[in-house]
């Protein structure tokens, strides 16, 4: 039976795709963030994940309007989480199909959500405002067990972006071994990018120190595994289309916003800072590669999404 490409028309890969999936995988990045440092920082690290607590639980909510908008009609999102009365085969109330990676990401995407809850009303906590909330509030958002648990639906949140993609495209991303890997390590990069700006903002250079050397190792291994990736479609004789096509400037973002602003662009910054003042990354300076790399983040959504309409336009 011919593979069949699900990649019809170019409806698929929009600017309301490509933004729901850069602010689910900014939303998963970031908790990432918060999650290593409240299990493994000092107090100035838990600050700071304390007010970052105030992004993942809206951005999620965001994330969500963004794809009930995409289906056209966005009451047909219920059936992702509730069985529909024509779904006869379905029993129970809740919607699940092991055979939808679409449902899977649909359930992690909420339960990640029930995770953002308390960060966001801690935050108030972290920035001086007065909360009438009860202690047991900021302890849960700063428990390790809580932020460990959190953290791994955080990370699969930031991989079923990748999945869901490489089992819809079988021109470009079929047999590909890497893409659930790409977009948790992309994701854990915006996370870490939005920590040095923040970090900025609130003067904590202990762990604007943190973020700069987590930054550069995770924009490292991000570069070791496009290349990979790129390898592995070129094995498949399907690389063309995300480092070659021109179709909605795919390859020239992938060029330029993925490998020079998300991976060569903090590598160089924070590897040469100390040596060269025009670059030298001190904590205002980090919130400026962290906006950089953000860019390049999203220039990696782009490029991937609509890889798969320069593969059909060929």
């Amino acid at each position: 039976m011919p593979i069949t490409n699900y990649v019809l028309e170019p409806g698929w890969a929009n600017w309301i795709v490509t933004l729901e999936m850069f602010i689910a995988g900014v939303a998963a990045g970031i908790f990432f963030f918060m999650a290593l440092a409240n299990i493994a920082g000092n107090a100035e690290d838990r600050d700071v994940a304390g007010r970052l607590g105030f992004l993942p639980g809206p951005l999620v909510v965001l994330a969500a309007l963004l794809l009930t908008l995409d289906l056209g009609q966005p009451l047909r999102f219920l059936n992702l989480l509730f069985t529909s009365p024509f779904a006869t085969e379905r029993s129970g109330p809740l919607m699940f199909n092991p055979n939808s990676p679409m449902n899977y990401g649909t359930d992690i995407l909420v339960v990640f959500g029930l995770f953002c809850i308390l960060p966001f009303f801690d935050a108030f906590r972290h920035v001086g405002r007065r909360s009438s909330l009860p202690e047991t509030v900021h302890r849960l958002s700063h428990n390790g067990l809580y932020n460990a648990v959190g953290g791994l639906f955080a990370l699969a949140t930031g991989a079923y972006s990748g999945v869901l993609i490489n089992t819809t495209n079988q021109p470009v991303w079929a047999d590909t071994y890497v893409v659930g890997g790409l977009y948790v390590v992309f994701s854990a990069l915006s996370g870490f990018a939005v920590a040095g700006i923040v970090a900025d903002r609130a003067r904590a250079r202990s762990t604007a120190g943190a973020v700069r050397t987590g930054l550069m190792a995770i924009a490292v291994v991000a570069g070791v595994m496009v290349a990979i990736f790129v390898g592995n479609l070129v094995a498949l004789g399907s690389a063309q289309p995300l480092i070659g096509a021109l179709t909605a400037l795919t390859a020239p973002i992938f060029w330029v916003g993925v490998v020079g602003l998300a991976i060569l662009y903090p590598i160089v910054v924070i590897a040469t800072g100390p040596r060269l003042r025009v670059a030298q990354v001190s904590a205002s300076g980090l919130a400026v590669v962290g906006t950089v790399v953000l860019i390049g983040v999203l220039a990696f959504r782009w490029s991937l999404l609509h890889s798969a309409l320069a593969a059909v336009a060929r």
